[in-house]
């Protein structure tokens, strides 16, 4: 009796077994593509050029229009993409249609939304613009959140590809709190105008600033606050709010207030200029920021400005946890 035989016939029977458990977990079967198979043309979408350093598309990327152009800068078509197709695929987009060659990819989030206007969009590059839209010169709301991200030329075919798309955000906040240092003054909302000057107001496909036409941001929000400060204690004041598109280290942007019984300008200060002084401060990142990467990262901004009692001079102005005082840093 040969006693080898069930155990070589067992043996076989389990290669067999294990060879029907690889083709069944083949990518001819798996039906996810974007985890067990490498199949497809992606782009990978990231927001990670925050202040925070940290990765925020899915917190707040929830719908995208991929634009995209051949190599020479023609339009060739246009997706839109909605939130549970980027969610389900973990914010990475499958492109696909196109004929076999080089294309470029413009990828926008929040463009939707009535507050923005496009225009040239399904011509050349170059005659791309995104725009406040019906704002005149004149904008006094909050703008709901834009992000920009862009892919140079890359080659499109079957095999597979998953290419990075960094976005970076286009709107800011900025809380203006206007604070006497004085327990006896005493102040509204109503006493004063509170606005951002800039020339910010047009977008092209490189995501950068190309009118020289002034926007003038006034506040959504007017409201009486109280400060707890370490320096001067509690203190009443007032806040404002204001929304403004992408603000350019190139492009000054005025914060201005006034008496509004007088329109009497009480400062008028440039407001990249003391960012940059606090960017070559900030060190979280484990080196100084330039101006333009920490108007880039940075996008809600508590501006702190302390006036005299009598209200006629801006004595120390506070941005975020930085402080400047008049005297020192301030030209007004």
């Amino acid at each position: 009796m040969d006693c080898k035989r069930p155990y070589k016939y067992r043996a076989l029977k389990q290669i067999g077994i294990l060879f029907c458990i690889l083709l069944l977990s083949s990518c001819t079967w798996v039906k996810d593509e974007t985890e067990n198979c490498a199949v497809g043309f992606w782009l990978n979408l990231h927001y990670t050029y925050n202040i925070l350093d940290v990765e925020a598309a899915p917190e707040y990327i929830s719908e995208v229009v991929v634009y995209i152009y051949d190599a020479e800068g023609n339009y060739v078509s246009r997706m839109e993409v909605q939130k549970g197709l980027l969610l389900a695929n973990n914010h990475r987009i499958r492109v696909e249609g196109l004929p076999e060659g080089d294309y470029q990819f413009v990828v926008w989030s929040g463009t939707a939304d009535s507050h923005y206007s496009i225009s040239g969009d399904r011509s050349t590059m170059d005659q791309f613009r995104l725009s406040l839209a019906g704002a005149g010169s004149n904008s006094a709301d909050q703008l709901p959140d834009l992000y920009y991200g862009s892919l140079k030329t890359v080659h499109y075919d079957n095999a597979y590809a998953l290419h990075d798309v960094f976005l970076t955000k286009n709107t800011n906040q900025l809380a203006c709190l206007v604070v006497p240092l004085s327990s006896d003054s005493t102040v509204s909302p109503s006493d004063f105008d509170m606005k951002v000057v800039s020339a910010n107001g047009v977008l092209n496909i490189n995501n950068m600033l190309v009118s020289d036409d002034l926007i003038t941001y006034q506040p959504f929000v007017r409201q009486t606050v109280t400060v707890d400060d370490a320096e001067y204690g509690q203190l009443k004041g007032v806040g404002f709010n204001v929304s403004t598109l992408r603000l350019m280290e190139d492009r000054d942007c005025r914060l201005i207030l006034e008496k509004k019984s007088t329109g009497e300008e009480i400062f008028n200060i440039s407001f990249p200029e003391y960012i940059g002084m606090i960017g070559a401060l900030y060190t979280a990142l484990g080196r100084p920021l330039t101006v333009q990467e920490y108007l880039d990262r940075q996008d809600f901004y508590t501006i702190v400005f302390f006036l005299s009692g009598d209200l006629n001079q801006l004595i120390q102005l506070q941005v975020n946890s930085w402080r400047l005082r008049a005297k020192n840093h301030l030209k007004l």
